[in-house]
């Protein structure tokens, strides 16, 4: 079994980079794209770059012939995009950017050289084929959950995953968090949106600041799910 802590860390940004930079032809594969907020680009199978989020957040969906579907939540360190075969599925990312971002992007040939030889365990393929089989399981449970469920859920998993603890059970959204963002990946209209959070805001269970969400107590978010 693997050490999950040591492999996430082996995993990061920042030492992906330090591996990288070991090799004389570092400054020749490797560029950063700036993409101020909504901005979009697609990626499609026939990859030849791997994307590393440097900074920001982007919405990754995967553009299909069977139609849309949300894949994953990029945040800083991350890697949006990693070939791993060449017939690669999906057929087409589109990568938006949620706030201003910063991505990285690896000429795939010197990227695949350099885990030859720095990552025999293949300890960074397995860290991103385990959080994309994360976010996966988390699209296919929310498609079978009700409106208000895959709100709820969705609330959680920005707080678990991205969320600023601001006391035992405060914990700040991200600021890229809006009714029309909760509704795109909730699978709903915003109106409905704006209902379930109406009504969360009546139970003081959210609020706003500065035009900033909170959770006011996840132990109360977390126990709507029971009900």
């Amino acid at each position: 079994m693997y050490d999950k802590s040591y492999v996430k860390q082996f995993s990061s940004y920042t030492n992906l980079i330090s591996l990288m930079q070991r090799y004389s032809d570092f400054q020749e594969n490797i560029v950063d794209v700036r993409m101020t907020a909504s901005d979009v680009f697609f990626e499609n199978t026939i990859r030849t770059n791997c994307y590393l989020l440097k900074s920001g957040y982007v919405q990754i969906t995967d553009i299909g012939k069977y139609g849309v579907a949300y894949l994953m939540i990029g945040s800083p360190g991350k890697i949006i995009s990693l070939p791993i075969y060449y017939s690669e599925i999906p057929q087409l990312l589109e990568v938006k950017a949620l706030t201003d971002v910063v991505i990285t992007r690896v000429d795939f040939e010197f990227l695949k050289k350099v885990l030859q030889f720095e990552d025999p365990h293949n300890y960074i393929t397995i860290n991103y084929l385990s959080d994309l089989r994360k976010m996966l399981y988390q699209e296919v449970t929310q498609n079978t959950a009700a409106v208000r469920t895959r709100i709820i859920n969705f609330l959680i998993y920005l707080a678990d995953s991205l969320g600023m603890r601001a006391g035992d059970y405060v914990v700040w959204l991200p600021h890229f968090l809006t009714y029309d963002v909760l509704a795109e990946f909730a699978h709903c209209s915003k109106p409905h949106a704006v209902t379930i959070l109406k009504e969360l805001r009546a139970k003081e269970i959210i609020d706003t600041h500065r035009g900033q969400w909170a959770v006011l107590d996840i132990r109360e978010l977390q126990g709507l799910l029971d009900e």
